[in-house]
């Protein structure tokens, strides 16, 4: 259920949610307090769950992840060869099995694990590839920025974007819809660089038009991670200011929906 009595003893029934809890090699039914702690410690628990189901699969990806040796050294300024293999193999699983709407009961489980059964293999294929492309090109990036180090504005600032967007642990926290674009996103860094050797005085005048929507959604993000609230539209205009770089910067690469500084603004307020 989605939600539940509780009897805290003294005869006192208190409301809670219930949810399961990933406790490593079986899981368990805990009551939390808020909705959102529930569905925060179910998805994990519930991707437990298949994982104990699909074992078979598990132990084989622990070992034949495609491309894996070569992503492992692309990855290594972030972590270790075992934290990309989990964080791939938990892509892989949320992918396959964490569709809405999630099961809530025995039979519900079966069925989704039947459907989800023969989509892990050509999801590890293809989340493979995605991430290899990604690591492949963040280091090629890496290695071209120190030629453009008298440009140090335009510079220091993708570094920064490129540090928020290929993070520690960006496999498994990036949103997988938002990870799909991220090819582009480093194509369209690639493009800058070229063109700011072209016109140094176009790019400054680009970062300058781009920066006071970047303070704003910095300054909003700060606030509501301090206070530990997730707020959908502002997440979604951090992605749209992604788009607005691709935009501003490497217009040739197209953005899926219409986006300006102007547009921007107006959304902002």
């Amino acid at each position: 259920p989605e939600l539940m009595e509780v009897d805290v003893g003294g005869g006192q029934m208190v409301l809670g949610y219930p949810g399961l809890a990933d406790d490593g090699d079986s899981v368990s039914l805990c009551v939390f307090d808020t909705q959102e702690e529930a569905h925060e410690s179910h998805a994990a628990g519930l991707l437990r769950l298949y994982m104990l189901q699909f074992r078979d699969q598990l132990k084989y990806f622990e070992k034949n992840l495609p491309g894996l040796t070569q992503m492992g050294m692309a990855f290594m300024p972030l972590g270790s060869l075992e934290d990309l293999r989990r964080q791939l193999i938990d892509r892989v699983f949320a992918r396959a099995c964490l569709a809405e709407p999630r099961p809530t009961d025995a039979a519900a489980f079966k069925a989704s694990c039947a459907e989800a059964k023969s989509r892990l293999g050509l999801l590890a294929q293809e989340i493979c590839r995605l991430v290899g492309q990604i690591l492949a090109d963040w280091q090629a990036l890496q290695k071209k920025l120190p030629a453009f180090k008298n440009h140090a504005a335009a510079v220091q600032d993708i570094e920064k974007q490129l540090a928020r967007l290929i993070g520690k642990r960006f496999i498994v926290d990036t949103p997988f819809e938002r990870l799909q674009h991220f090819p582009r996103y480093l194509k369209a860094i690639g493009l800058r660089l070229d063109k700011l050797k072209a016109d140094p005085a176009r790019d400054a005048r680009l970062l300058s038009e781009y920066a006071p929507l970047w303070t704003n959604y910095e300054r909003r993000a700060v606030v509501l991670a301090k206070q530990d609230v997730a707020d959908a539209q502002v997440e979604q205009f951090r992605w749209l200011l992604e788009e607005l770089r691709v935009q501003l910067f490497a217009q040739e690469l197209r953005t899926p929906a219409p986006v300006s500084t102007k547009r921007l603004q107006k959304m902002w307020e």
